[in-house]
């Protein structure tokens, strides 16, 4: 029994590491060429072996969470949960930039929003970049990643226990943070914070993706009009 468990937790953690191995190896040959939107067909290549994995397991995305709100009631409730997300995203960013940045000196890369300047002054550009990039990359794409896959193998190779899913959620808040090492200590601290309040605000609304993947998504968007407004009036 004891041996079966151990084998067990070793193909969960091997399948973590061969998935998210798989999105950072992708990204990292993508990054070489310059290639726009490495970032998201690194993540979707590693949902695909996710989808793999999860197959082999008789599990599907509507297991953990994939699937539109039915009725009235639920659409209210989620996307009410996907905006108090959102406002827990202002709320983290004031926290991080008013408290955490002086107080531990935290440093934003000079050039964290170059990596968007290629829209500048192409509206049509812009959306479709918000389409494929945010809505179906970010939003849907990181979610499905973090939360869907990583968060949930976590909780198994943990344990299934109110410790297990404390644990699950900080170390895919850090990975979620790790990944957004581009935008200098203070912006992985963000996102990292991000990632922690919006696994709460997945087990909140009992392991529906639709809440987060609302939030990220439109909270992403009216970061990048923003973006596009102010700098092209700059």
């Amino acid at each position: 029994m004891k041996t079966t468990l151990v084998k067990v937790k070793a193909k969960l953690l091997i399948e973590i590491i061969l998935v998210l191995g798989v999105m950072s190896g992708v990204k990292a040959i993508l990054d070489q060429f310059q290639i726009i939107g490495s970032g998201s067909i690194g993540i979707w290549m590693g949902i695909l072996v996710a989808t793999f994995f999860y197959k082999k397991r008789k599990i599907t995305w509507y297991d953990v969470g994939l699937c539109l709100p039915k009725g009235k009631k639920q659409w209210f409730n989620q996307i009410g949960l996907g905006l108090l997300a959102i406002g827990s995203i202002l709320l983290i960013t004031f926290i991080t930039l008013y408290f955490l940045e002086p107080l531990f000196g935290l440093e934003k890369a000079a050039d964290a929003t170059d990596r968007f300047s290629f829209f500048l002054g192409k509206p049509f550009v812009l959306i479709l970049y918000i389409v494929i990039g945010i809505w179906f990359g970010a939003g849907m794409g990181e979610e499905l990643m973090m939360r869907g896959f990583l968060l949930n193998h976590l909780k198994e190779l943990i344990g299934n226990s109110k410790t297990g899913w404390a644990l699950a959620l900080i170390i895919q808040a850090v990975i979620f943070g790790f990944m957004h090492s581009y935008q200098g200590s203070r912006g992985m601290v963000i996102t990292g914070l991000i990632a922690l309040s919006f696994g709460v605000f997945y087990l909140v609304a009992n392991r529906k993706l639709f809440p987060v993947i609302f939030a990220h998504a439109a909270f992403d968007t009216l970061t990048m009009v923003g973006f596009y407004l102010s700098e092209s009036a700059a």
